[in-house]
């Protein structure tokens, strides 16, 4: 019988620079904060040949702008290059270059017999959602467990293979243009199906997209989830 893989995600026990960046920030604006203020995901990460300065790109989602503003000026007094690849209302794209790299860095340095899937740093720490392919506990002395589950549970996000091809069918045909080169009728006539049928095809798929946007590239949402998860396995 094939292993099921399973979805954690835990909270780095150790030291992170950025991360205390990120807290001190919140901290200078907030009285009492809940962590999904500020928060910033990896969206690609290196270091140079000789290990010493980590280069990367963070995806960085705040509630305030002067969130944002305070983040920028504390990168620069910390003396951590980076440049806004994008500006968005909410969020940014930052490439960094952070040249006093912690040796044990957890960003870099992946624990034995879990991937990191998604790596995120918040003003609690850093957060990791690793891919595990049994049940085995994250070493207690460097992670806490926030949420586990199965792949098949954490990932309901992804298309079928029916849904792929479908919408990959009805956008180059246009459907998705603006204006639209084709109605939802003319496309259920072109695939074989009924509208109502291809119309709850495209609603299931959309929805999924609007899913995983709101995980993955809204990094605070990220953390809010797993934190009103906590939170409701405490009550």
């Amino acid at each position: 019988m094939a292993k099921s893989f399973h979805i954690i995600y835990a909270l780095y026990k150790g030291e992170c620079k950025l991360a205390n960046i990120f807290t001190n920030v919140v901290r200078s604006l907030c009285d009492d904060f809940r962590g999904d203020e500020l928060v910033g995901r990896f969206i690609g990460v290196r270091t140079d040949r000789d290990g010493e300065s980590l280069e990367g790109c963070l995806r960085v989602s705040f509630k305030q702008s002067e969130m944002l503003d305070r983040l920028l000026a504390s990168l620069k007094e910390y003396r951590i290059l980076y440049r806004i690849v994008y500006r968005g209302r909410g969020n940014v794209v930052l490439w960094f270059k952070h040249g006093k790299i912690c040796k044990l860095c957890q960003v870099v340095h992946a624990t034995s017999g879990f991937t990191p899937k998604t790596m995120l740093v918040t003003p609690l720490g850093l957060i990791f959602e690793f891919v595990s392919h049994d049940r085995s506990s994250l070493d207690g002395k460097l992670f806490y467990t926030l949420m586990s589950g199965s792949a098949n549970e954490m990932m309901d996000y992804l298309l079928t293979a029916k849904e792929q091809e479908i919408l990959y069918y009805a956008y180059t045909k246009g459907y998705y243009s603006q204006p639209r080169s084709v109605t939802l009728r003319q496309l259920a006539v072109e695939v074989g199906l009924s509208k109502s049928t291809l119309n709850e095809i495209l609603r299931s798929a959309e929805r999924k997209i609007v899913v995983a946007y709101m995980r993955h590239d809204l990094p605070h949402l990220i953390v809010s989830k797993i934190l009103m998860r906590k939170a409701v396995e405490h009550f």
